[in-house]
Parts: C-alpha cells; structure tokens; sequence
C-alpha cells in the first residue's frame, strides 16, 4: 500500500472515526482500524462489535493494499504533523508516514483479524429527509435509559407502520415521543430499538447540503449511507415496553409557563437541590409558579417565583431539575404547558405550537421530602 494525501484531510477522518474506536478491549484487534487503498480512495474503518463506521476520502493512490493500524497512535501522529501532503507506505509489517523533513513508523497487525464489517447494499436503500432524521433523533434519544437490567429501554424505538414514523425513548421516569408524516417507509419494517449511540453520531456525519439519508434494515441491522460516512448499528432485541399506556389521556389541569424563564430558574434553584434525586418542588398557582429546594447537606436553600397561567386548584409536586431541564431545551416555542392531575400522576409537556400527536414529553414526579 503507498498512498499520498492531505494531512487535515487525513486528521479529520481519524478523529470521526475515533468516536466507535474502544479505548480498551478485551479483543484488542478493536482498538485498531482498517486502513484500505482503493482506485483513488482511502477508507477508513473502525467498529467496537456493536457500531462499525467507515469513512471514505479521495487520495492519490500509487499502490493499492490494506493495513490495520492502532487508532490512536496513527491519530496522535497526524494530528501534530505540520500541514502538508503526507505519503504513508507500508512494508515489512510496518506502515511508514513520510513529510519533508521526517518519517515515523508503526507497527500493523493482521487484516485477517479485524472483524468482518456487514455488506451494505445500496439496492436496499430507502432515503429519508436528513433534516426529519437528526430532528427526531435529538428531539428522543435524550430519554433513554442507562440501566442494563432493562435493555430495551437502552435504545430508541423506531416505529415506520402507516404513512407516519414514530421515534420513542424513556427510562421509566421520563419519555419523549416524536412522530412525522413519512410515506418512504410504510410497511418497511417492524418496530425495531436502535440504540443512541449510534443515532447521535449521525447529526455529526451529515454533510452540509445533504438533503437525505439513506437507510437499510437488516435482520439484526441498521445501516444508515451519510454519504462518504457509513455507519451500521446492531439492533437491541426487544419487545419494547407498551409506552401509550403510561402517557395519561385525563390530565386535567393545564399550566401554561415561559419556556426561558421556567429554565432558567430551574437551573438557579436546582444549584442548591440534593445531589442525588435533584429534586425541586413546583408550587402552582393561578398566575404563579414558585420553584423551591431545601438541601440540608449544604444548609442551603432555594426559592424563586415565575408568571404562569394555569386552571386548577393549587398543586404542589416535586420533579428532578436536570429532566425537566432536558425536556426544555428540546422545546422550541416560547411557551411550554404542562398537563397535571395530581402530586403522584405524570405530567405532560408540549409545545402550544406543536400538536401533542407530533411531539411531546412525559416526566414522572417525586415524592417531596417532608
């Protein structure tokens, strides 16, 4: 293999690909990625198992050939060389970086062990708008759960029935639920759960102007073709929860707030809220909502009261600050209403200016401390 390329084009490649590299591995073949020469292109592979990327650039090639290098230290050298066309020629289980003034060499490791990357079949391909994708990926992924004793909660559900697709993520305390027309891919595929990794990893890969992201299910698969990046998740077994059942239809109490100034002092009074549940109590009123926190860990307190508009009787209830900042920061309307029913039920956020069918966010309460 001898190749000749850019040095910032070959930097930045490495650094995205770095993303699915493990920093440790009980398989340390994953710690390394494929480098391959083509006719006129380098690609760029790297997977930890669950999440393979690959990463397409154009190069001059001179001979064609593919090395497995470790990840880390190729990208640690390019990083800090001066920016200049670099040639990289391998030889005698070695690969050799060439600038003007200076040389290094790294060690390879066998081709035959890095890990059989899925075949990706253009012909399978469904494009979807690029712009809906990262929407609704930001708009979800935030409510996964973390806890492995539940796996499926671990991922998105990814639900294409109809002419609407649905993307769901909770952990049992707090749910976002997003859904879109979308004809492309109605009767594609079952509910599959993707896990967030790899969905956030896509809004970074979209190349600018890219209007549509190609998608291919798999049997136990994604693909997901951002153009000169390809990246392919596993899919977590589910079933997943029954979600519609825990989203309450009765919530009769409807609390109108400014979306800024109900973050805002949150954020403030949260500062001084126990540093294990993060709970603030909400005190609503008709025009008011006072926010308040006792931590006697620190003898602090916290209390500071904000406009609002709301139609029943005083309520008081307790909410973990850094939720129902998450949920706020995925709002986009000036304004935000909460549907409440009592101290213990769910709460329901939505934007005013988005129907709940589209878009909305549950989140369970505390129990307040006495």
């Amino acid at each position: 293999m001898k190749i000749s390329l850019l040095k910032s084009n070959l930097a930045e490649s490495l650094q995205s690909i770095l993303q699915v590299v493990p920093t440790k591995s009980t398989l340390p073949i994953l710690t390394n990625i494929l480098v391959e020469a083509l006719e006129g292109k380098l690609k760029i592979s790297a997977t930890d198992l669950d999440i393979s990327i690959t990463s397409t650039l154009d190069c001059e090639v001179t001979k064609k050939g593919a090395v497995a290098l470790p990840a880390r230290i190729l990208f640690e050298i390019v990083k800090e060389l001066p920016e200049s066309h670099i040639t990289m020629e391998s030889a005698n289980s070695r690969v050799e970086i060439k600038i003007a003034n200076g040389s290094y060499k790294i060690a390879t490791v066998s081709t035959d062990d890095f890990p059989k990357l899925p075949a990706v079949n253009t012909k399978k391909e469904i494009r979807i708008p690029a712009e809906q994708l990262v929407t609704m990926i930001r708009k979800t992924s935030f409510a996964c759960s973390t806890d492995e004793t539940r796996p499926a909660l671990n991922g998105v559900l990814w639900q294409t029935k109809g002419d609407r697709m649905r993307m769901v993520a909770t952990d049992g305390h707090r749910l976002a639920r997003m859904a879109v027309d979308n004809a492309k891919l109605k009767g594609i595929s079952e509910d599959i759960i993707i896990p967030p990794k790899v969905l956030n990893l896509i809004p970074k890969f979209i190349e600018a102007g890219s209007k549509d992201v190609g998608i291919i299910f798999g049997e136990n698969n994604i693909i997901f073709n951002l153009g000169s990046t390809i990246l392919t998740s596993r899919l977590i077994e589910g079933p997943y929860p029954n979600f519609e059942q825990v989203i309450p239809s009765g919530n009769d109490k409807k609390l109108v707030v400014s979306r800024d100034g109900l973050g805002g002092a949150v954020r403030r009074v949260s500062i001084l809220s126990n540093a294990l549940t993060h709970q603030v109590k909400f005190t609503v009123k008709k025009s008011s909502l006072t926010l308040s926190t006792n931590n006697a860990d620190v003898g602090g307190e916290g209390k500071e009261s904000i406009n609002c508009d709301f139609d029943g009787d005083t309520i008081e209830i307790g909410y973990n600050a850094n939720y129902v900042s998450e949920i706020l920061s995925r709002m986009e309307s000036p304004e935000v209403i909460f549907e409440l029913s009592t101290a213990v039920a769910a709460g329901v956020l939505y934007s005013p200016e988005i129907p709940k069918d589209d878009y909305l966010c549950l989140i369970m309460p505390l129990r307040l401390a006495e």
